[in-house]
């Protein structure tokens, strides 16, 4: 099989080309045609058909010489009389077009076509609550089988766009630091163009105060968190002031050990936002 390298508009598309002396795309055979022929699929990036597709068939002159349109399989099939050098031209709603030059023989000639998506999905990323655009969060979007087919990173204005994109089911996830993961489930419109906005949500935060017997704070004290399976998760010292603060928390219930003489346990359940959780120690400061 052969490659083209199809530019139009700014980008290269790869155009698949054999010629076959059997059966050409969509099931037509060389005994069904009176002369020259073309067949093959209109197809998206992802292997998708493309029906509807219309494609015109000029002479090197721009005379048009034939037009068909591709079938719900993607399929297609273009008679010629006469035998040379054509230009074909593929255009399908929410696609950017393509032109191939293709060359005309006696035998049917296999030419599978690639569109591009002309859609685009926009939008803003901004903190849930508050309202405050995200600079530097990823957005990335996947199709059903899972495959990457587009990715952004917002700007300091917090705005992402996802070029080439075309009308399916499609899922988004924005990530960025300190915030929980957002994925949601969208629907493109044929028309390709779609404004989405994402709103994070901040990790959660604990934080306290370790207190030791007599009411004194209770600096340098290490805070140790524990998740559901005992792992440690995160770590913290207090300071000078007996406070300690533990960031980028994800949901959950946590063990919190405070080293003591014993060490000190309890149990916080995190659930978004900021929780406060206060230790207290079973010893005086200078006692340790």
């Amino acid at each position: 099989m052969g490659h083209a390298a199809v530019e139009q508009n700014g980008r290269v598309y790869r155009v698949d080309a054999s010629a076959q002396t059997g059966v050409s795309a969509g099931g037509l055979s060389a005994s069904d045609f009176d002369g020259g022929a073309l067949g093959g699929r209109v197809q998206r990036e992802d292997g998708r058909p493309v029906p509807g597709a219309v494609l015109t068939l000029i002479d090197q002159a721009g005379r048009q010489v034939a037009r068909a349109s591709s079938a719900a399989d993607g399929g297609y099939a273009i008679t010629v009389r006469e035998r040379g050098g054509y230009v074909l031209i593929v255009s399908a709603i929410g696609h950017q077009p393509a032109a191939v030059n293709v060359s005309v023989g006696p035998r049917p000639q296999h030419l599978d076509l690639t569109l591009v998506g002309s859609g685009e999905l926009s939008g803003v990323v901004r903190t849930a609550g508050h309202g405050v655009p995200l600079s530097g969060a990823t957005v990335t979007l996947t199709d059903l089988r899972g495959e990457v087919v587009g990715a952004a990173v917002t700007g300091g204005d917090g705005t992402y766009v996802c070029h080439g994109v075309v009308s399916g089911v499609y899922t988004l996830v924005a990530v960025a630091e300190h915030m929980r993961p957002s994925a949601t489930t969208l629907t493109v419109p044929d028309s390709g163009v779609l404004r989405h906005d994402i709103e994070l949500a901040a990790m959660a935060v604990l934080a306290g105060t370790a207190w030791a017997d007599g009411g004194r704070a209770a600096p340098d004290v290490l805070v140790s968190l524990l998740d559901a399976a005992g792992e440690v998760t995160a770590t913290a010292r207090t300071d000078e002031n007996g406070c300690y603060v533990v960031t980028d928390l994800p949901e959950g219930q946590y063990t919190v050990v405070a080293r003591g003489y014993p060490p000190v346990t309890g149990q916080v359940t995190v659930s978004g936002g900021e929780v406060a959780y206060d230790v207290r120690l079973g010893y005086e400061p200078g006692d340790r």
